[in-house]
């Protein structure tokens, strides 16, 4: 396995908003964290050595559009999950079957 690495990009052109997009390349050291439940502010945490991002409804009452994207994140990374699963296994693109 390669080590893990995170970069940020930070994007402009003229007359249009900056963009900013950090990338995670995960491995072993990576620590993924859920905290917050127990006084209401719920945070899922991804860091690798000093780059981190934490996701969390926005401030003040949750609603339930904010389930609705909790739902949807949770879904993306089951889905990430199980064709990372796949891969790990040899059975992704460009594997030959067996």
């Amino acid at each position: 396995m390669s080590e893990g690495y995170t970069y940020t990009t930070i994007s402009t052109d003229p007359g249009e908003p900056g963009r900013i997009g950090v990338s995670f390349y995960l491995d072993n050291r990576a620590w993924i964290t859920f905290c917050g439940q127990e006084d209401g502010r719920p945070q899922l945490s991804v860091s690798l050595g000093e780059v981190g991002v934490r996701i969390c409804p926005a401030p003040g009452t949750a609603t339930a559009e904010d389930a609705r994207i909790a739902r949807d994140l949770a879904s993306k990374a089951a889905d990430y999950a199980a064709a990372v699963e796949q891969l790990a296994a040899g059975n992704g693109p460009g594997t030959a079957a067996a």
